[in-house]
């Protein structure tokens, strides 16, 4: 999951927001699972409007049912809710997933509710355009509304080939007026279509994809309402959004040489309301393994420090020799540049992930984000480790 990003970075960068969720995973026969979080944020200054508030706090549940009907049908359904306390907008429900399933030695037929996700890079995917984003639930478009559709995949010796069709199309719903991070405008429920059919469009998208020995590629192709609205200002302090529609040709590719990772996303739009143009995010990712085992190998480390008895969380983290870090490298682009209505135009990030490798599954991500048009930055970091069997504490900064 992607946390460099922030969709407001250009109000939000002199906040500092802190969420931390304790989730019990729940399990049944293995057919159901899920979990139920706390979660509390935390801002180190208000936004200077009356009723601004800095601590919240929030209720969510995320449960997953998996039923195998015939040997090759299957049903998901997995039901979403969160009860906010000061936002009314962020408290909502929302069905993930309602999606039945079936498939043949070389095909596979779905339909309903269900998500999907393309993408290689870790600060923004261009190319991930199937489903809504759940803007209610993160800044930083990980979460995805489900989207109504029907969908085929054909699987041969000259690649995988999906066809989409989706009849309905999602809005994406804003924060409140008491909600946070804000931008001192709110949006108005009563949102525009380009097309004369509204929400009823019906959007369709084909996908190509192929692994070749290092490198696996796949290009797509889009026709239908934009997810991403224009917002239009109908006074000082309410937006109007407006789906446009668009055509868009893109491609991912992933280049995987041991523990270097290549990645690339472009895309290619065009519709009659908004300017042709092309965006692009491209880097890669440098694994070390076992970053610290030369301390053990070589004997740096005292005896006495890595026996398993210790509790000092310095030398537990010195004589964990099973510990990753990756080196996080990315440039993002759009064509339009100071004129863009996604704020990474031109854009630099570097982070680092660490995966502990240890007993409680413990990780963490840390990003910076520099804008080399505008001089802003943007930082980021989470941190998650399991608690006993049923319950996992992660950090959001």
């Amino acid at each position: 999951m992607c946390l460099f990003s922030l969709q407001c970075k250009a109000t939000a960068s002199a906040l500092l927001i802190f969420s931390f969720a304790l989730s019990p995973q729940l399990s049944h026969s293995g057919d159901i699972r899920g979990n139920v979080s706390i979660e509390g944020t935390y801002f180190t200054s208000d936004d200077g409007s009356p009723d601004s508030w800095q601590a919240g706090s929030s209720v969510a549940a995320d449960f997953e049912l998996y039923q195998q009907i015939a040997d090759n049908v299957s049903l998901s359904i997995r039901p979403f809710l969160r009860i906010d306390q000061h936002d009314s907008e962020r408290t909502h429900a929302d069905l993930r997933e309602f999606v039945l399933t079936t498939n043949g030695d070389t095909w596979e037929f779905s339909g309903g509710l269900n998500q999907v996700f393309w993408g290689v890079t870790e600060s923004r995917n261009p190319v991930d355009v199937i489903n809504q984003i759940d803007n209610l639930e993160s800044v930083d478009g990980s979460d995805k509304l489900g989207q109504l559709m029907l969908s085929f995949k054909w699987f041969s010796d000259y690649g995988d080939f999906e066809t989409f069709v989706m009849p309905h199309f999602r809005e994406r719903a804003f924060a409140g007026a008491d909600g946070r991070p804000s931008t001192g405008f709110t949006v108005s429920p009563d949102a525009q279509f380009e097309s004369a059919r509204g929400d009823r469009h019906i959007d369709t998208a084909l996908r190509w994809s192929r692994s070749f020995d290092s490198w696996d590629l796949g290009l797509h192709f889009f026709d239908g309402t934009a997810r991403d609205p224009a917002l239009i200002p109908q006074s000082q302090t309410q937006l109007t959004p407006r789906y446009q529609q668009m055509r868009q040709y893109g491609v991912d590719a992933l280049g995987i040489f041991g523990d270097m990772n290549l990645k690339l996303e472009w895309i290619q739009r065009n519709g009659s309301e908004f300017k042709n143009h092309s965006e692009a995010v491209t880097g890669f990712e440098y694994t070390y393994v076992g970053l610290l085992s030369p301390l053990q190998d070589n004997d740096i480390l005292p005896v006495e420090w890595c026996n398993n008895e210790s509790i000092n969380p310095i030398k537990m983290l010195l004589c964990n020799d099973r510990m990753d870090m990756g080196v996080v490298f990315e440039y993002l682009w759009d064509e339009r540049g100071e004129q863009a209505t996604q704020i990474f135009q031109n854009d630099i990030l570097a982070g680092l992930r660490f995966a502990f490798n240890d007993e409680r599954s413990s990780d963490a991500l840390f990003g910076i984000i520099s804008d080399l048009d505008y001089d802003s930055t943007t930082l980021s970091l989470e941190a998650s480790t399991r608690i006993a069997d049923s319950f996992r504490l992660t950090a959001e900064m």
